[in-house]
């Protein structure tokens, strides 16, 4: 028999003739998606295996794929054409994020098609360690205007012994601010919404899957998942049509045309898919040249427990006091500051910030036909000439950054202008927080100015939805399982005790630990001002000093609904944080294993007898790799630790690999078997040996230096 581009042709069990097949495989050899052409109509279909152990574990179904045009359809009649592959490996550098140092590394195919109008239609599908990503392409050439109508793209996820934590999608005015559902089972239906959102966490009996999608640009609308009806079945949905003021539901471009990626996250155990960079990896690269001006931090933030508070001078002063009491480099002013009296305007509200070194942030309404919210400043975003004559003023006058709300709508002209207003933020270095948005779609990498989006039901819902209280706790802790795992999340944490006549069922405690359990690129203090100023010294000194962008993020422990510990590092400070969603003591136990031996200070904030007393220590703390920690937190509780790094160490044993500038120093000896990587600048600096033993490497274009000198030295 001939075979063509070494395809084979066979029958599934299913009897469905197959007449060609392709394949692409993850570097790791573990991940695989194959793609079957199907006779007699033509279609396309897709499934995903994990291969573990010499043993083949179905991941994702038999699926179909192909999209919907006004002008023609591109889910069946195809004939196949021809192939090409692809190695993606790269490195490249975040401003936010769980990881700033990261490896794009993926295998691909593009499969070429044309389908019985003789129209050209491609198929491109990645393979990484951590999943699998796919997406379509229309590769002709037209400046003629071309409508998708529905993506046909679906997941069919194993149904038995199957759950899902999933949140119902809004139908009108869409902004993901829904409680998820608990680790349902899939053999029963979800169809009590008007659709479910991405991102969308599976537990099924072979691996844990979240779906999601990313690189989304202003030639295509954000998607979401159809009603699930107990089959295992989660189709690629539309906006709705009622949504945006009557812009259009369906998508338009000219040729060539390339969609948005699907993205499915893969991995046997849960920290695969909680420290997964999968939606970053597949988006566009930086279109910043300079990004040294983006600075995340933590804000300060009145209008929670002061809704009126942005329009009175003297009540914002003192969340600029708050600020520059624990050393936070922003204040954030929110709806309405252009209405600001009470001993002051906005210009005077800057130069008391400045006089404080202080920045501040300024909220406005998106504006336009998609919101009729009253909120001011509006009307100032929609517009190019005069959203970028604001962006020259406040830029002028030292703004660091813009939260813009109410965008409320999923459909293609506001993926427009949430695009153009981070490239024009960007000419005037302004960083940007998105609020009534959608979800993360990795736009993060492509303009990091982009450092913080709401997409979540935050804290705001305990002022505006009763049933949020019982809830809560829980909802903390599918957050890092979900949302949270696909960009930066501004939840605006850390209610301390019931001042502001809110009441929660978390610990203080629990509501610090907050700070470092969800990430964002910049995180908003959402109490009031004497709600931290009246916390114990430690207390205020972690708040001070905690980074909101990491060079590491591990899951150490927990499951979705009931418990998590998150483990970040910044430098070679560890910031690891627990909070306990149920409403009964967990005593958790978790190695040290993951960070280097040395001595460290080890600082501490845990429950007290109370949900409101915070017991701290600080104590000097040796870290060996058979260390563990004991915690107890008590229901609703949590901890914060801080393990920093000793400013001289007696010895350094260095095994993993260095992306960064970065200099370790010791009193003794430093033994090293990692590799410096090309865009690492790394000092080794002790006073007795330098040990490089096999496995160091330094490769092309990194910078090494050593030194037989000691601490503070050299």
């Amino acid at each position: 028999m001939k075979f063509l581009c070494s395809v084979s042709l066979y029958l599934l069990f299913s009897f469905t003739l197959v007449a060609q097949s392709w394949q692409v495989s993850s570097p790791s050899n573990k991940i695989r998606a194959a793609i079957q052409r199907i006779e007699p109509d033509g279609t396309l279909k897709y499934s995903v295996e994990y291969l573990d152990n010499n043993q083949t574990q179905t991941i994702i179904e038999q699926s179909n794929l192909g999209v919907s045009r006004i002008d023609q359809s591109f889910y069946n009649g195809f004939t196949f054409e021809n192939s090409s592959t692809a190695v993606i490996d790269e490195n490249y550098t975040m401003s936010i994020g769980k990881q700033l140092q990261l490896r794009n590394n993926a295998n691909e195919i593009t499969l070429n098609f044309r389908n019985s109008n003789n129209s050209k239609f491609q198929v491109i599908f990645r393979a990484y360690n951590d999943g699998v990503a796919l997406r379509y392409r229309f590769p002709e050439t037209s400046n003629s205007t071309y409508y998708v109508t529905e993506d046909k793209t679906t997941f069919q996820i194993p149904v038995n012994n199957s759950k899902t934590w999933i949140q119902g999608y809004d139908n009108f005015r869409p902004v993901y601010e829904k409680l998820y559902q608990n680790g349902v089972s899939l053999n029963q239906a979800i169809n009590q919404f008007n659709g479910l959102a991405f991102p969308a966490l599976f537990q099924t009996p072979n691996a844990w899957i979240l779906l999601t999608e990313a690189d989304l640009d202003e030639k295509f609308f954000a998607s979401h998942l159809s009603s699930y009806f107990g089959n295992g079945t989660f189709s690629v949905a539309t906006p709705s049509p009622d949504d945006g003021n009557s812009y259009a539901a369906y998508a338009s471009s000219t040729l060539p045309w390339t969609m948005p990626w699907r993205v499915i996250m893969i991995g046997k155990q849960l920290n695969n898919v909680v420290e997964s960079n999968l939606v970053s990896h597949v988006s566009k690269a930086s279109q910043i040249a300079n990004t040294t001006w983006i600075q995340p931090g933590i804000s300060t933030w009145s209008w929670w427990s002061d809704l009126g508070s942005p329009t009175n001078f003297t009540k914002l002063k003192t969340f600029i006091d708050l600020a520059a009491e624990l050393n936070l480099p922003y204040s954030l002013i929110d709806a309405n500051w252009n209405q600001m009296g009470n001993g002051g305007d906005i210009n005077d509200l800057i130069t008391y910030a400045n006089s404080k070194n202080v920045k501040l942030w300024l909220w406005y309404n998106s504006g336009g036909p998609s919101n009729d919210q009253p909120e001011q400043p509006r009307d100032l975003m929609h517009i190019q000439s005069a959203r970028r004559q604001e962006f020259a003023r406040i830029h002028a006058l030292g703004i660091k950054g813009v939260k813009i709300d109410y965008f409320q709508s999923d459909k293609q002209e506001l993926m427009k202008l949430y695009i153009d207003i981070l490239k024009d933020a960007a000419d005037y270095e302004l960083m940007v927080n998105f609020h009534g948005n959608v979800i993360p779609k990795g736009w993060s990498r492509t303009y990091p100015n982009l450092v913080a989006m709401e997409a979540v039901k935050g804290s705001e819902a305990y002022i505006f939805d009763g049933s949020f209280l019982p809830n809560a706790p829980r909802h903390h802790t599918i957050l890092p399982f979900t949302r949270n795992v696909i960009g930066p999340m501004d939840y605006t944490p850390t209610i301390i005790g019931w001042g502001r006549e809110v009441y929660h069922l978390t610990t203080d405690v629990h509501e610090i630990a907050l700070l470092n359990t969800f990430e964002s690129g910049v995180t908003h203090l959402v109490d009031m001002v004497g709600s931290y100023t009246n916390l114990p010294t430690l207390a205020k000194t972690i708040i001070s000093n905690l980074p909101t962008a990491w060079d590491e993020t591990r899951f150490v422990e927990g499951f979705p609904g009931t418990h998590v510990v998150m483990a970040r590092r910044k430098g070679e400070n560890w910031y690891i944080s627990g909070i306990n969603g149920e409403n009964q003591v967990r005593n958790i136990t978790f190695p040290l294993s993951f960070i280097a031996t040395g001595d460290y200070s080890k600082q501490l904030l845990s429950d007290g007898a109370t949900p409101r007393d915070i017991v701290s220590s600080e104590v000097n703390y040796q870290v060996q790799s058979t260390n563990t920690i004991n915690i107890t937190m008590q229901p609703y509780g949590g901890f914060m630790m801080v393990l920093k790094r000793a400013a001289c160490q007696t010895t350094h044993t260095i095994t993993s690999q260095i992306s960064n500038t970065t200099k370790y120093e010791a009193s003794e000896t430093i033994q090293a078997t990692n590799i410096i990587s090309s865009t690492a600048n790394v000092t080794y600096d002790a006073a007795k040996s330098i040990l490089l033993t096999a496995g160091f490497q330094t490769q092309q274009g990194a910078v090494f230096k050593a030194y037989i000198d000691g601490c503070g030295n050299q």
